[in-house]
Formats: structure tokens, C-alpha cells, sequence
């Protein structure tokens, strides 16, 4: 059965930024700019429910979690209902003010992180991808929330690119300075090595060195802890690991729990947010459950999750995982 304990919530498909690789920018068609509020998960998810989730991780597919209006008092209310629950806040930190992010650092604590997306060192390297993002405005809100807030785990979330993969220990040692826990760099497969039709057999924002690059179809990360904080989540991670004994003959991760089930800004409830993206492939998946006119008890209990779900046959499946990425403990327990 489909594990929800840890959710995966895109609470705004809105964004400030325009990075090429994003859905956003691949197939403006058919983005909606939308975000869910306060009262559609006190309403539609309720409390009950909101009290069995021990993970959120806050990310869009299409859009930026801070640029929902009502996300803190979002986390508010479910931390308020499930006092023990763990946030992950994957942000690119544009544009927000100083007040803003003091508002934030007093809702969240030791049992969560925010993940900084900074692919450069400076506004010209960080807006070679993060087209569009504000330099100023990230270091200020990054300075308001530690002046509040010194027990959330802070990360610097890099992706290696051509124009920085000269610059990572650089950026390691700046992340340091500004006093973030881990740096975190991501090695990609949105890359022309990957889908040369997509982007080109000299794609230049791919590393020239391909140690780089994701050797499989689903990104990899190399973690750098640059504090002696502990990171949250060690206790949920070893339950995904005791899941992975269970599946059986079934490869798909979200049997485990570690990716989470993916709500999207639009109230539409998927298995992971790979299937929700609005790539053309995953056009079956599109607006199956909704839970603007479906109850959460009603999708879960669909009898599709025992049957037709089970053949794991879309493309997401049978390229992000396969039976042999379960031997990979990163795979199985990493979001």
C-alpha cells in the first residue's frame, strides 16, 4: 500500500524566477499560477489526518513555497496539530522581507530545514540558472532568520552546472561563513547526455565533468556537513529503511514513504511529484484525484492503489525505480 506519512506539498505554483530547466519554463502551456490556503487543508485534509504526518517537505514542481500568502500559517497549523512533525522548506529565497522571514524563524525548530536552491556565488553566477532571482534579498532573509532562529537545520542546496563545477568548494566555503549546517550539491540528469532531443548533444549548462552528472535517471546528491548540528529525521529514515525489506516484488519508492506523496497547488493528490509533472508522458495521471471534490479517505481507499497502480508501467516508474535502485540506500531514503 502507498505510505503517506511524509507528504510532499507544492503550496504555490507561483514563482518569481524563470530557471530553463524548470516545467515552468519547458511547458508554459499549461502552468497555472495558483496557491492552496489555510482553509483548504483545514477543510480537505483536516486535522485528523494532518495529525498521522511526520514529514512535510514544502517544494514546488512548477512554483516556490514562500510565494504562498498563507504558508506560515500553514506550518503553523501543523505543527499545531501534529506537534512532532519534521518541515522541509526547499525555497530559492527571492524578494521576501526581512519581517517575513523573522515570522518564519519563530514557527519552525530543531525538528526542521530550509534548503537554500544556490547554484552561484554571487547575483551574475547564481542568475546563470536561477534566471531572475535577487542576490540581496537571499542573504538578507538567510541573516533575519539565524538573528531569530539558531536551532533549524540550514542547508545550501547547490546543482552542479558548467559555470559553477569550478566553484563548488568555493561555495562550500561561503555557505560556512554565512553559517549553514551541510552544503548539499545535487548532480542532475536534466542534461543533453541525458535527453539529447531535449537539450542538445552540447547542452552548455552541463558539467564538462561527467562525475558530475547523475549516472541513472533520478538526480543524486553528495552531502557536506560544515557544523556539528545533528540533522533532523534520522528516526523516519530508518523506518524507510525497514520498508525497503517489505516491498517485495514492488520497485516503486513510494511504498516506502521517502519521496512523498505529492499534493500539488492545485489540490490534486499524486504517489510522488515525478507523475504530476506536465511532461506529455504523464498526461493518464493528470487530475485522477483531487482533493477539491474527493475526501482523503476517499482517494486513499481507491481501488486503484491495489491494482492498476501496482504495475508500476509509466515512464516515471520504470526509469526512476527500478528493482535495482533499491540496493541503494540513498535511493530508499533520501528525499
Amino acid at each position: 500500500m502507498i505510505k503517506w506519512d511524509h507528504w510532499h506539498i507544492e503550496p504555490s505554483s507561483i514563482c518569481a524566477l524563470r530557471c530553463p530547466r524548470c516545467p515552468r519554463a519547458e511547458v508554459p502551456e499549461s502552468l497555472l499560477n495558483q496557491q492552496l490556503s489555510l482553509d483548504f487543508f483545514k477543510n480537505q485534509i483536516g486535522a485528523d489526518v494532518a495529525a498521522q504526518i511526520r514529514k512535510i517537505t514544502f517544494c514546488g514542481n512548477d512554483g516556490d513555497p514562500i510565494y504562498c500568502r498563507d504558508l506560515i500559517d500553514i506550518i503553523a497549523w501543523f505543527k499545531t496539530v501534529s506537534p512532532n512533525i519534521e518541515i522541509v522548506l526547499i525555497t530559492n529565497g527571492s524578494y521576501k522581507t526581512v519581517h517575513w522571514w523573522k515570522n518564519l524563524a519563530q514557527v519552525l525548530d530543531h525538528r526542521d530545514e530550509i534548503h537554500w536552491s544556490l547554484d552561484g556565488w554571487d547575483q551574475d553566477s547564481n542568475e546563470q540558472y536561477r534566471v531572475w532571482s535577487d542576490w540581496i534579498s537571499i542573504m538578507r532573509g538567510i541573516e533575519a532568520f539565524q538573528t531569530v532562529n539558531d536551532s533549524t537545520y540550514l542547508v545550501w542546496a547547490a546543482i552542479a552546472f558548467r559555470f559553477n563545477q569550478e566553484h563548488i568548494e568555493q561555495m562550500k566555503a561561503q555557505a560556512t561563513t554565512l553559517g549553514f549546517d551541510c552544503f548539499q550539491l545535487t548532480k542532475s540528469t536534466r542534461f543533453g547526455s541525458k535527453y539529447p532531443n531535449a537539450y542538445g548533444i552540447d547542452d552548455m549548462l552541463e558539467p564538462t565533468d561527467s562525475n558530475l552528472v547523475a549516472t541513472a535517471h533520478r538526480f543524486e546528491r553528495v552531502v557536506t556537513p560544515l557544523t556539528a548540528k545533528t540533522r533532523p529525521g534520522t528516526e523516519l529514515k530508518i523506518e524507510f529503511q525497514k520498508r525497503v525489506t517489505q516491498l517485495g516484488n514492488y520497485s516503486g519508492i513510494c511504498l516506502i514513504g521517502n519521496k512523498g506523496v505529492f499534493l500539488n497547488s492545485g489540490g490534486e493528490f499524486y504517489p510522488c511529484c515525478w507523475t504530476a509533472n506536465r511532461y506529455s508522458h504523464n498526461d493518464s495521471w493528470q487530475g485522477r484525484f483531487d482533493l477539491k471534490t474527493k475526501t482523503f479517505d476517499q482517494i486513499i481507499n481507491d481501488t486503484f492503489w491495489t491494482t492498476d497502480f501496482l504495475k508500476f508501467d509509466s515512464l516515471e516508474c520504470q526509469t526512476k525505480c527500478t528493482p535495482q535502485r533499491l540496493t541503494d540506500s540513498t535511493h530508499t531514503s533520501e528525499w
